[in-house]
């Protein structure tokens, strides 16, 4: 499979911060947080979701071409699978594997460990994946991702189920319009690079479209927990805060034609039940404000303990 070229480019590595402060914790009173510290602690929670959802996002990518088994989609901008090699074996009951081991196609991360992909298997028929209904499980085993730039490392274990809701494969859109709909449920134990373990759950839907021969995915959150609707993701955040983080507004990005992939050209988050709620708007320029062409990166805002508004600015 070495040879092959994937539909989904490699995700822009999105920010990896830098120091985590262990203060601020939440407590039934004012919250009291000097403003360095507050800055930096939303700048490592936001950065912390950023990067599991876009890696979570580019593992379910690396499957679904995997599952597609397409030889060639992208032309002169793609990139084929480096250093993952696919043991289907055992494809007979539904089980391929991806093994990882060793840079992406771009050098800007460092990935090891293994996701197996299982259809569904009634002990007879594999069900194909573009069946509309499939569901398949993706088991995360001991896989991590180190950013090669800041030697900043995340891994990943659990699993994401993930339901074919329309039918069809990401690549049929080169030919068909009709959008493609997968809807996500994950449990998963993150370790982070300061070696703390959190556990986080999921519920989304991708949804997959074609506009002027570029390809989009808008991801939205499809569940309520804890009175948020659009909920998207749940858990403890590395201070020990519980959270959770609804989506308003779809975030949308290119994954295949044209050029910034993977870059979020728009869409916002809201992280709820932390000390600070903390807003992310994606899609920004270096100032802020929504970009016209490629995206700089996004802005956080939120509300410190001294009910200053605050804001930060951070390049993809």
């Amino acid at each position: 499979m070495k040879n092959k070229k994937t539909i989904f480019g490699s995700i822009t590595a999105i920010v990896l911060l830098g120091a985590f402060i262990t203060g601020c914790k939440k407590s039934n009173g004012p919250t009291q947080v000097s403003p360095i510290d507050d800055a930096t602690q939303q700048s490592v929670t936001a950065g912390d979701q950023s990067k599991i959802e876009n890696e979570t996002n580019q593992c379910m990518d690396d499957a679904n071409t995997a599952l597609q088994g397409i030889s060639t989609t992208r032309g002169v901008e793609s990139f084929p699978f480096c250093n993952i090699t696919i043991d289907s074996s055992q494809k007979a009951t539904g089980l391929i594997v991806l093994n990882y081991n060793g840079n992406n196609c771009d050098n800007t991360k460092s990935r090891s460990g293994s996701i197996s992909i299982q259809l569904p298997y009634n002990g007879s028929t594999v069900t194909r994946w573009r069946v509309q209904g499939a569901k398949i499980t993706l088991t995360f085993n001991n896989y991590k991702v180190t950013n090669l730039i800041e030697n900043k490392s995340l891994t990943l274990n659990g699993t994401h189920s993930i339901t074919n809701v329309s039918g069809g494969v990401v690549a049929d859109l080169l030919t068909n319009p009709n959008s493609i709909v997968h809807k996500v449920r994950a449990n998963m134990v993150l370790t982070f690079d300061d070696g703390t373990n959190r556990t986080w759950g999921a519920a989304r839907t991708r949804t997959f479209s074609i506009s002027n021969s570029i390809i989009s995915a808008s991801i939205a959150g499809d569940t309520a927990v804890s009175g948020y609707s659009n909920t998207a993701m749940w858990g403890t955040n590395r201070i020990g805060e519980t959270f959770e983080i609804s989506i308003p507004t779809p975030v949308v990005f290119n994954i295949y034609g044209g050029t910034c992939l993977y870059r979020p050209l728009s869409g916002v988050r809201i992280l709820n039940g932390l000390a600070h709620v903390l807003t992310v708007t994606y899609g920004v320029d270096a100032n802020g404000n929504a970009a016209t062409g490629c995206p700089y990166g996004y802005k956080a805002n939120w509300i410190n303990g001294q009910g200053v508004a605050k804001q930060i600015i951070k390049p993809y």
